[in-house]
């Protein structure tokens, strides 16, 4: 699932950077948000439809309480933000120095598990987290490299 994640985002973030400033910023936000909230009603039809029947809301049963409904509508809002900022960042920066910083929500998701959910951190997930941070900061610091010396060349 994770390299799937990593292959998906990269045609992401290359199809969003192609289309840099011939669409307006929103639009693109709206297409990958429209295709993926499509492709997640598709899959709750199948894996649990009894969550389209909103008259049951509040009721014991239905899959979503309210605290959850405002949670997840907090996170809507934030990755809306996010996507909003993404297309415009991906406009002006390259796709690799940016995944690095989309990838720093590693940090905050372990720090939101251990002191607000209050889940055990397993050396494991240190170790995961690190060795993705490390990677990061070591691909942007090769392509900073390689784009100094581009332009070095050129000069």
């Amino acid at each position: 699932m994770a390299a799937l994640y990593t292959i998906f985002s990269a045609f992401n973030y290359q199809q969003m950077r192609a289309l840099k400033v011939n669409i307006h910023n929103s639009i693109k936000t709206f297409y990958f948000g429209g295709l993926h909230a499509i492709l997640t009603a598709m899959y709750i039809a199948f894996a649990g439809p009894e969550f389209f029947c909103f008259w049951n809301a509040g009721k014991v049963g239905y899959p979503l309480s309210l605290n959850q409904f405002l949670a997840a509508s907090v996170v809507g809002v934030f990755s809306w933000i996010n996507q909003e900022s993404l297309g415009q960042s991906l406009v002006v920066i390259k796709q690799g120095t940016l995944s690095t910083f989309n990838n720093l929500a590693l940090v905050v998701s372990l720090t939101a598990d251990y002191f607000v959910l209050h889940y055990d951190i397993y050396p494991i997930d240190m170790l995961g987290s690190c060795m993705i941070i490390g990677f990061n900061i070591t691909v942007c610091l090769l392509s900073t490299h390689f784009e100094q010396k581009r332009r070095e060349e050129e000069e």
